[in-house]
């Protein structure tokens, strides 16, 4: 049947109207949305929302979750990768909302009552969420939490403002709230965070923020610190955990987005809020910051995990090596963590095993750990003059040799220590068992050898790079102090590798200390005594704080 040309043109229209419509409906199921992790991305009431979702196994009902502000097409942004990660990872979702520059006026607000509408009850997501705000999204949390305290289980931030008047200034900010700077002037009582935070505080909505006090865009004083005081005020300062890193601004700072206590807070919060049980927590009085990059030349990078008392200054900080017969151990469990109680930084550093590598990368990696500490002291708030090293077993080995082994030529930056820690490390690596033929063992036996992996052949076929791997054979009157602690009953590291190394040290008129634990093997509760660590403090503490070293 042919058309008349009228009829032809109806149908044209109706079919264009239909395809227009398509198009709209694929176009709501995929805003685009550029996410730094793995998510989705859909529409609430027209605008572009996104959630990170945890992995499948590690869903949960209801589903733990952050809402993160602001939202802008380009946040989150990689700077935040890391700590979102860490989320998902924990089992914890992250959602937000599009809302442009709002600034937390109604219309923001809406939109984050739209977002969170949709996720409660149509998606699974807990009636009760922490909040996460990075700068102007502190003014999108907080002003959305004071009128909803029943639905927060937790507020974090970053440089968060709370005070419209500081950041973004209310001519800029009279805009978004359909107001003239003069009306919005007028209007702070109702509509600026700051002035209502009272209601936070008398719900006891726990918060933890990261704001350094050298911030010119966000002024610190302003914002965090007078949210601090409100709490204060109202006698649940406990309920407040607030880290001030001294000297910093408004910035990519690594601190900021590797802060562990904000993670572990947020996870807190969001499973709280799902009705999951969680032991309550005291804030913490140490700054612990994860996963820095310390080593960025090899692949993959190298990372350090800092642990920093919360309310010093400038500190002294011990770098923390790790054993494992060099092939096994990791950084995230750091036994040397308490001495921030004392005011001793910890870095726990990770170094190439010896299925990446040979001989010396592990000790260049060391001294690179530690050239990278005295570099970045002034952000962390180190004292660049006082660095120690501890390590245990094949860690021992490694520090021993920081404090021993003559430190590269033209350094840019020096990797001399100032104290050494030994907990029973190999010292002579050509007398070590494992490496000699002899009591049972095979030449096979010492070729697969850890040793053996370490330098790339048998002691027997490498002297010399053996003795250049042994602190024993590098001791010298310039050395670092030492401490030295060895168990009598260590099966593993022979008693006499860490006394042969505590006698070459006094030959040649360096300050050392042997201490022999009885009954003690290769580590173990022995070495975990509270008379043990007050050794340990007093020694760091006479080292570094109470000389002046050359670095």
């Amino acid at each position: 049947m042919r058309l008349s040309p009228i009829a032809a043109r109806i149908t044209a229209a109706i079919i264009l109207v239909l395809l227009s419509g398509i198009s709209l409906s694929a176009e709501e199921k995929a805003p685009e949305k550029n996410l730094v992790l793995p998510g989705e991305t859909f529409l609430v009431q027209g605008r572009t929302a996104f959630i990170f979702w945890p992995e499948e196994s590690k869903r949960k009902s209801p589903q733990p979750w952050v809402m993160y502000a602001p939202t802008l097409p380009s946040y989150p942004d990689v700077h935040e990768q890391w700590m979102h990660q860490q989320l998902v990872d924990a089992g914890v979702a992250v959602a937000g909302i599009d809302v442009g520059e709002a600034y937390g006026s109604p219309e923001c607000q809406a939109a984050m009552d739209d977002l969170y509408e949709e996720l409660t009850t149509k998606r699974g997501f807990a009636p009760k969420l922490s909040l996460l705000g990075r700068s102007r999204g502190g003014l999108w949390v907080s002003s959305w939490a004071v009128k909803n305290v029943d639905k927060v289980a937790g507020l974090a931030g970053i440089y968060p403002v709370f005070d419209l008047r500081t950041y973004p200034g209310l001519k800029r900010a009279a805009p978004a709230y359909g107001m003239q700077e003069a009306e919005l002037l007028a209007s702070l009582p109702e509509y600026n965070p700051i002035a209502k935070t009272s209601a936070l505080a008398e719900a006891g909505i726990p918060i933890c923020i990261i704001h350094g006090d050298d911030d010119r865009v966000v002024p610190f004083k302003e914002n965090s610190a007078t949210l601090h005081e409100q709490y204060a005020r109202d006698g649940v300062e406990n309920r407040f955990e607030l880290i001030v890193p001294r000297g910093q601004g408004h910035n990519f700072w690594p601190g900021f987005f590797h802060c562990q206590n904000l993670v572990d807070f947020s996870i807190l919060h969001a499973n709280r809020g799902a009705g999951i049980r969680v032991k309550r927590t005291e804030p913490s009085r140490v700054a612990t910051y994860r996963d820095l990059v310390y080593q960025p030349e090899v692949s993959p990078a190298l990372k350090l995990d800092l642990y920093r008392p919360n309310d010093s200054t400038t500190c002294p900080v011990v770098v923390w090596v790790h054993g494992g017969g060099w092939k096994n151990g990791s950084k995230d469990r750091c036994p040397a963590a308490w001495l921030t109680a004392h005011g001793i930084a910890v870095a726990s550093i990770e170094y190439r095993l010896i299925d990446r590598a040979q001989w010396p990368s592990q000790l260049d990696d060391c001294r690179a750990a530690v050239r990278w500490l005295r570099k970045n002291a002034g952000e962390f708030g180190l004292d660049p003059a006082h660095i120690g090293a501890w390590g245990s077993s094949a860690g021992g080995h490694l520090v021993a040799l920081m404090g021993t082994a003559p430190v590269p030529e033209n350094e840019p930056v020096s990797s001399r220590v100032q104290a050494v820690c030994d907990w029973f490390g190999p010292s002579d690596l050509l007398t070590m068992p494992p490496n000699v033929v002899g009591n049972g063992r095979t030449e096979q036996d010492v070729a697969d050898s850890n040793g053996a992996k370490l330098l790339g052949a048998t002691v027997k076929d490498v002297p010399e790079l053996a003795q250049s791997a042994s602190a024993l054979y590098q001791v010298s009157d310039d050395d670092a102090p030492f401490l030295i602690m060895h168990g009598d009953a260590d099966p593993g590291v022979p008693l006499d590798q860490s006394q042969r190394l505590h006698e070459a040290l006094v030959k040649a008129g360096i300050d050392s200390t042997i201490r022999i634990i009885p009954g003690a093997g290769h580590g173990g509760k022995e070495f975990q005594t509270e008379e043990v660590q007050e050794q340990i403090r007093q020694f760091f503490t006479r080292h570094l704080f109470q000389t002046q070293s050359q670095h």
